[in-house]
């Protein structure tokens, strides 16, 4: 049997180290322009340096704990009818930040279609690592049409759409407006969406856990739009 010529060179090789991911990297294509990684980008020249994001929250990262009692945003214009039973649609948003934020921001909360409203009024500070809950009271199901729907909330010059997914919905809760502040407390921390409490705690899903940071960090899932 002809036996096979043994090559006399190894080629070149690249070490891994220094090769980069595609999604920790720039991206050049033939048709293209060169795609830039947004985690890594510093915010650009008169943008605010913010946005908000979902948190894909795991076994290993246990820092999310939903601690009542909670700052509480109504989006929405119509306020609900005591007596009335509604279905309650929610997001946590954690201000992952060093700062104190205050009602001179500007920042402004809405659902697709609908009004911008404040999240601080008067004195209302938003500190950090502090959680602050948007809701809405509906007699939908889901009152959001469309998939990527969602809490889209203006941090001055940059929005962030934030989706609640299955984890923000809460049905058929007869309102009351002595108790409501409390239930809701309740229902964020320890209802069904969050698992009876073990959700944030062990790292189980709860798609309605997002955190407000600098656009510069790193973070493992957004919802923020530039």
């Amino acid at each position: 049997m002809r036996q096979r010529s043994t090559m006399r060179f190894c080629p070149g090789l690249e070490q891994f180290e220094e090769r980069q991911l595609l999604s920790a990297g720039s991206l050049t294509t033939h048709a293209g322009p060169q795609i830039k990684d947004l985690r890594r980008q510093p915010a650009p020249p008169g943008a605010f340096g913010y946005l908000a994001f979902r948190v894909t929250n795991t076994p290993w990262q246990l820092t999310y704990k939903l601690v009542p009692p909670f700052q509480q945003v109504l989006v929405q214009s119509r306020q609900p009818v005591p007596g009335q039973v509604y279905n309650v649609l929610s997001i946590a948003v954690k201000n992952g930040t060093a700062q104190t934020i205050g009602a001179s921001s500007g920042f402004t909360v809405r659902l697709p279609g609908g009004h911008s409203l404040p999240i601080l009024t008067g004195t209302e500070q938003w500190k950090p690592q502090q959680v602050i809950v948007f809701y809405v009271l509906t007699k939908k199901y889901y009152p959001l049409a469309q998939v990527p729907g969602g809490f889209q909330l203006d941090l001055g010059g940059r929005s962030s759409t934030l989706i609640p997914g299955p984890s923000g919905i809460f049905l058929r809760l007869k309102y009351n407006p002595a108790t409501f502040a409390r239930t809701l407390d309740s229902i964020v921390a320890f209802g069904p969406g969050n698992q009876g409490g073990k959700g944030a705690k062990f790292g189980l899903p709860n798609t309605a856990i997002n955190e407000f940071v600098d656009a510069r960090t790193r973070r493992i899932d957004f919802g923020g739009h530039f």
